[in-house]
């Protein structure tokens, strides 16, 4: 089977990269933040919640919120990196082709936008394990000693909640660089 070869010219293609860019960039950002505000209200929603009711620390809780936190600070690298993907797009629409980025430095771009995801979303489901084995532990305690005082609390919820919504987050991002990157390398 034989390709067509593309008759378009070099600046209608740059503006079909550029317009890509720009929506694959602001939709990454939409949803990138949007998920991780909800995160970050699940955890302080988490730790004013244990303070507020001055219960004793969870124990093993707290390798699922610095799990996390860790995972916050991954989604902020992958927020900008997706800033970046907006600001390659304005790059893309000058009309000048010499001052278009390489085409190396937009695989790159998008490489580092699928490893941020990549690693964000591990982080996080590590994160989110711990936080529903400590939850599992909890409540089979709790259940044998048949001390329903000591059950599930929110905070163990807020927090696997927190882990789950990050762990959206960074499916998202990866989802968005993967399928520019799938788009990229067929144009």
């Amino acid at each position: 089977m034989q390709t067509k070869p593309d008759l378009r010219s070099p600046a209608n293609r740059a503006l079909d990269l550029s317009r890509a860019f720009w929506w694959v960039g602001l939709l990454s950002v939409l949803l990138q933040m949007g998920l991780g505000a909800a995160a970050v209200a699940a955890l302080v929603s988490a730790s004013r919640s244990n303070l507020v009711l001055d219960e004793p620390p969870v124990r093993g809780i707290g390798i699922g919120i610095f799990w996390a936190v860790c995972g916050c600070v991954l989604l902020l690298v992958a927020i900008a990196n997706a800033f970046r993907y907006i600001r390659i797009s304005q790059r893309l629409r000058r009309l000048d082709l010499e001052q278009h980025p390489k085409t190396i430095t937009l695989v790159r771009l998008l490489r580092v936008g699928i490893v941020l995801g990549l690693v964000g979303a591990l982080v996080t489901l590590v994160g989110a394990e711990v936080s529903i084995a400590t939850l599992m532990t909890q409540a089979e305690t709790s259940s044998a000693l048949a001390n329903t005082q000591g059950f599930v609390r929110i905070l163990n919820l807020q927090v696997v909640a927190a882990n789950l919504h990050l762990v959206a987050a960074h499916f998202a991002g990866l989802t968005l660089s993967l399928g520019l990157y799938d788009w990229f390398r067929r144009q």
